[in-house]
């Protein structure tokens, strides 16, 4: 009976890395977004409920003027109260009246009959009145208590002409300070006035007068005055110092400080997101490069075995066969000698132990000495060697046997990967104070995607002929850090099916004064 199985799904490491990042971030995003609306939302209700109380206090302050007039109002006519008990007649109440009008106008004095031409109010269980003078000779209102006589009965009113505007400037500091407070039946008292912003403005919205100065204008709420002070309006405002006003700084900072948190910690989450998934790869990697390994260790010692045996055996037909069997064991025992240097160059590498002697080195007694040991398997693989290193190069600083064994690993690379088109060129070039070392193939190529991996260690690239050459993935990257070493840079160029070129750049030798630094 057949068997199915689900087909593996292969996710990218870029796409490992969103989705991790999206589970922790969304959660992240999510609790903070629902901290700052919480946050924005008890400031709005802390900002709505001051601006009720502004409102509130606004209609206040127009009573606690209406009151403080009247107080002076009784306070005046005192004495014109005292006549009108008496049954004095109307001149001895104005002559009362004006001993007493150096806060007012002008005294007046309405009989009981007219008293219907004036507008009446109830200020805390007083009556006042008042109204425009009808001959329109003053511009300022009337404002005036009634007069009783000896029997209780209402007589007349008695008051003034007034400056509304001049009563205002005078009186708000003391209405707001203290009468507002003593107001038993206002809530909040002392405290909730005491960092609040009171004005007055006219007709024309020009400030009469104000108590302290306006801080945090989103709550400002205005009522317009009634009675004797119609036209005018008085504005309520939190100072800077008003609770709702530090609440509102204190929102910003918070608002400002979750954003931050949540920025700090989306950004651990992706660095440790990715800390996560480099390990996970270093460490399929690291079995790979065993497998690898194991693998290019067997094929040589397989091969030499099978020649060695050929000779003990004496199965070759003559001389010319013979020399093929040998050059065959010396081919394979170079490949893993190479193969072992360079994983003990890497674990030196890797352990900071590996000592380069750096002195002036001659670039063409290098190619020549690595093109001469590496010759055999050239020839033996049919390969086309092309060499242009010019004599008259100058001296580089590096180690000499570092930097033959860079181009070791190059040249083995350029074999493994090259298909029918056998053909190596070895060049070298002066340039801006290094010298260029190439080596270009006419082989598979490297994709544009992959060519800025290809130096990390155990990194092989899973395309091509990738999947039929077995390699150890430390090649490149032992070959970048040895020239690194040497304060120098490998470049690549490859175009896929076209071929690769691989430059090693070695600073110039400058008589030992100096080390130029690649230019970036």
């Amino acid at each position: 009976m057949p068997t199915w199985s689900l087909p593996k799904l292969r996710i990218s490491r870029q796409r490992k890395l969103a989705l991790l990042v999206i589970a922790v971030a969304v959660p992240a995003i999510a609790l903070a977004g629902f901290a700052v609306v919480l946050t924005l939302r008890v400031a709005r209700e802390v900002e709505a409920e001051a601006a009720r109380y502004n409102a509130y206090l606004a209609e206040k302050v127009t009573e606690a003027f209406e009151v403080e007039l009247v107080t002076q109002l009784r306070d005046a006519i005192m004495p014109a109260e005292a006549v009108a008990r008496d049954g004095g007649p109307e001149r001895e109440i104005l002559r009362a009246l004006a001993t007493r009008s150096r806060r007012f106008e002008a005294p007046h004095y309405v009989p009981v009959d007219r008293m219907d031409n004036l507008s009446m109010i109830m200020v805390e269980s007083q009556v006042l009145l008042f109204g425009d003078d009808p001959t329109g000779r003053r511009e300022h209102p009337f404002a005036a208590v009634v007069l009783r006589g000896p029997t209780g009965d209402v007589t007349g009113a008695g008051g003034w002409w007034f400056n509304p505007r001049a009563f205002i400037a005078t009186s708000l500091d003391s209405v707001v300070r203290d009468r507002l407070n003593t107001n038993p039946r206002m809530y909040g008292g002392l405290e909730a006035t005491r960092n609040l912003c009171v004005q007055v403005f006219d007709t024309e919205g020009h400030e009469v007068a104000r108590v302290r100065d306006p801080g945090f204008t989103n709550t400002a709420r205005t009522a317009d005055m009634t009675g004797p002070f119609e036209g005018f309006h008085v504005s309520v405002t939190a100072t800077s110092r008003a609770p709702v006003s530090i609440a509102q700084r204190f929102v910003l900072v918070e608002v400002v400080f979750i954003l931050l948190l949540t920025g700090v910690m989306l950004g651990a989450v992706v660095v440790a997101v990715r800390y996560i998934l480099r390990q996970i790869e270093l460490v399929q990697e690291k079995s790979s490069f065993v497998s690898n390994v194991t693998h290019e260790l067997k094929t040589p010692i397989a091969v030499v075995k099978l020649a060695v045996e050929t000779l003990e055996m004496k199965r070759f037909r003559g001389p010319e066969e013979e020399g093929k069997y040998l050059r065959t064991i010396m081919r394979e025992a170079d490949r893993l000698a190479q193969l072992v240097d360079n994983i003990l160059d890497f674990s030196r590498l890797e352990a900071g132990k590996k000592m380069l002697r750096m002195g002036p080195v001659g670039v063409s007694d290098v190619v020549a000495s690595t093109l001469e040991s590496f010759r055999l398997r050239l020839e033996d693989a049919g390969f086309l060697l092309d060499v242009d290193v010019p004599e008259s190069l100058p001296l580089v600083r590096a180690d000499g046997i570092a930097l033959q064994h860079c181009l070791l690993n190059l040249l083995d690379n350029a074999v493994k990967y090259s298909r029918d088109r056998k053909e190596i060129r070895v060049f070298a070039r002066a340039r801006d104070g290094f010298v260029g070392i190439s080596v270009a193939d006419r082989g598979i190529g490297i994709e544009a995607e992959h060519q800025a991996r290809i130096f990390d260690k155990f990194v092989r690239v899973e395309s091509g002929l990738v999947h039929t050459v077995k390699g150890a993935g430390l090649g490149l990257s032992l070959v970048d850090q040895i020239i690194r070493a040497h304060y120098g840079r490998v470049e690549v160029a490859s175009t896929p099916g076209e071929g690769s070129i691989f430059t090693l750049l070695v600073p110039v030798w400058a008589d030992g004064t100096g080390t130029p630094r690649p230019k970036s």
